[in-house]
């Protein structure tokens, strides 16, 4: 189990970093290809605050990754770093969660990101329960 765990936690880590990053500079690209978000039939200020939103909100899926990868020690063994991580990854879970009740099922892809997000939590929680130091 400790294998699986730090294969989904390094998985999440990198994921984070590298989804996040590339999302900050192909934006444009991401929400029109990936997403099928007409950004060429929006006026020039929704395209804008659309793209603004989201470099916003992959900065921070950057920012949160980079935390871990330089945290990853800490995450195991220091309960303000276990908490931060814990939070950061089900908030995700919860926000996913909350996005398919109240908007429906999403691309299939996104449903097996949130069972290994979710998978990853609870590993990580497992396994620092043993090793987080006590308050």
């Amino acid at each position: 189990m400790a294998l699986l765990t730090r294969i989904l936690f390094w998985g999440y880590l990198l994921m984070l970093v590298g989804v996040g990053a590339s999302g900050i500079f192909i934006a444009d690209w991401e929400l029109s290809r990936v997403f099928h978000v007409p950004l060429s039939s929006m006026d020039a200020l929704q395209r804008s605050t659309v793209l603004n939103q989201y470099g916003f909100l992959k900065s921070i899926e950057f920012a949160f990754g980079l935390f871990c990868v330089l945290c990853r020690d800490e995450i195991f063994r220091v309960p303000k770093f276990n908490r931060i991580f814990l939070v950061g990854v089900f908030g995700g879970v919860a926000a996913r969660t909350l996005a398919i009740l109240l908007n429906g099922v999403p691309h299939w892809a996104f449903v097996v990101f949130l069972a290994l997000e979710l998978t990853t939590g609870v590993l990580v929680l497992i396994k620092s329960r043993s090793s987080v130091a006590p308050l």
